[in-house]
């Protein structure tokens, strides 16, 4: 069984100027909370066996539950123990880190988790219970086995305590091989993403076949069920591979329908003149959304014989 201080030897404190800040390493790379790394522009890691090393890059960000994982080149250090798939019971026993306050060392703290709160459908904490200090904030919390629970998150609220990011939040950001740069931790991402969805007339589905218009939304709103959720659960580049595809498949088989064809080029072209997988889905997705309104409002309108609603999400 490992201990507090075999898991310690995966726990990172990062340097910025004229402060720290917690992470530690998994699957070759650094997790650490957004909040912690948010507009950095320089950011040193140094790691439990001496080593100094700059962090060259972002891999992946995932804003709603407030992670962030960090690149440093090849990191052959000992990695945090995978963490469980399912969320974990209260009462569980489980241990974190805090800072040594005025020195660059690690204390470790016991806790318990004192509640499961469901927060919506796409997050889920835990609340800590004991006295848990106030720069936890990107340490692992560990159970008894020396597996990692998830992510020590200070709130911003002084009297809310800490919480805890579960593991399965961050398995899906350790797939992801983005490069973006340290701008990309600007607090400007926080901001909600600037939806573009065409407002199409009814004449783009002139011509269509009742048939090929009623598998094309289904299709659409199949792909919306499968890349959502990857999407939010922090698998942007799944979520992006789903939208692409399904929109590859349709230009290739409903030539019934050209006006369903012609939207869904412009809106892969439009994706793939975009740098960064996360704005690629959102151009994706403001396609789709574009496609199933006026898919609606031309199968109503009675242009194509009527129709059935397609419920968005």
């Amino acid at each position: 069984m490992s201990s507090p201080l075999d898991a310690a030897a995966a726990v990172v404190l990062l340097e910025f100027k004229g402060s720290y800040g917690l992470g530690f390493v998994a699957g070759g790379r650094i997790v650490t909370c957004f909040h912690v790394v948010a507009d950095e522009a320089s950011i040193v890691a140094h790691l439990h066996d001496g080593r100094v090393l700059e962090v060259q890059s972002v891999c992946a960000i995932d804003l709603r539950r407030d992670l962030a994982v960090l690149d440093v080149g090849l990191l052959d250090a000992q990695p945090a123990k995978a963490g469980p798939e399912r969320f974990v019971a209260e009462g569980t026993r489980v241990f974190t880190y805090g800072m040594v306050r005025g020195e660059r060392r690690l204390r470790w703290v016991e806790s318990r988790i004192d509640s499961v709160q469901v927060l919506g459908s796409a997050l889920t904490v835990y609340g800590l219970r004991g006295e848990i200090p106030r720069d936890v904030s990107g340490a692992p919390v560990i159970d008894e086995t020396g597996a990692t629970v998830g992510v020590a998150a200070t709130i911003p609220q002084a009297d809310a305590g800490v919480l805890v990011l579960p593991w399965r939040y961050v398995e899906p950001l350790l797939r992801q091989h983005r490069q973006l740069p340290l701008s990309a931790l600007s607090m400007e991402h926080r901001r909600p993403p600037k939806r573009e969805v065409p407002n199409h007339p009814l004449s783009l589905l002139q011509g269509s076949a009742v048939s090929g218009l009623e598998v094309a939304s289904d299709s659409i709103a199949d792909a919306i069920r499968q890349g959502a959720p990857a999407y939010n659960e922090g698998d942007v580049a799944r979520c992006y591979s789903v939208y692409a595809a399904t929109a590859r498949r349709l230009i290739d088989t409903r030539d019934d329908c050209p006006g369903v064809q012609l939207a869904l080029r412009e809106g892969l072209a439009r994706a793939e003149r975009t740098a960064e997988v996360d704005s690629r889905a959102w151009v994706m997705r403001d396609t789709f959304d574009g496609l199933l309104l006026v898919i609606e409002r031309y199968l109503r309108s009675g242009g194509a014989g009527g129709g059935k609603p397609t419920l968005l999400n």
